[in-house]
């Protein structure tokens, strides 16, 4: 571990800036978890450079703290899928940042349990929030001066729909909701205005 973490060091330091980075998701591990990986960087193989975990998972074991590769990162993000029985995978998802992320969120007037309308949240991080703490940990780590290039994902004005005061709709998700039932258009907007009204202490 030692020598990789100074193969790190010794990368970050002959790298100019701004460096490109991806995030990489590891799905069904137990607990909520995302990498970054940075091609420039020698990583021996290991998928990703910063393992990335909540404040919790990490002051609850030794593995990652004893890890200088760990990252213990604040949640700032709800990500909403919306499905229904009838339609393969979530018909629109939704991200909505947070000062705080919840543990629990009550939708209210939320779908019937019982029904075909299924929603899931689940707390995560934004771009930003990644970028900033492996930005900070190349500065305390570093003498290079290397910089991460985290822009965050904006879609162009033009690609915009306001259907509701503060929740704007990327055209892909337009187009979607516009193949859908004129009832099940209604139920998704109705779904995501609660959840986004569910979400406004957090915000």
């Amino acid at each position: 571990m030692h020598e990789f973490v100074a193969g790190v060091k010794q990368s970050l330091a002959q790298l100019s800036s701004p460096i490109p980075w991806r995030r990489v998701s590891m799905p069904g591990l137990a607990v909520a978890w995302a990498g970054m990986n940075v091609p420039s960087i020698e990583t021996g193989g290991r998928p990703w450079v910063w393992e990335v975990v909540t404040p919790r998972q990490y002051d609850t074991s030794a593995r990652l703290q004893e890890d200088p590769m760990v990252l213990a990162v604040q949640q700032d993000a709800v990500m909403v899928d919306i499905n229904h029985d009838d339609h393969s995978g979530p018909i629109i998802r939704m991200q909505v940042p947070v000062s705080t992320a919840p543990d629990q969120v009550m939708i209210p007037q939320g779908p019937d349990p019982t029904g075909p309308w299924h929603v899931a949240l689940r707390t995560g991080w934004t771009v930003r929030a990644l970028g900033d703490a492996a930005q900070c940990w190349i500065d305390r780590e570093t003498e290079g001066g290397a910089r991460l290039d985290t822009p965050e994902p904006t879609p162009e004005p033009t690609n915009l729909f306001a259907l509701q005061e503060g929740i704007n709709y990327e055209s892909a998700a337009f187009d979607r909701l516009l193949t859908l039932h004129p009832d099940e258009a209604a139920m998704v907007t109705s779904l995501l205005a609660g959840i986004h009204e569910a979400l406004e202490p957090y915000r």
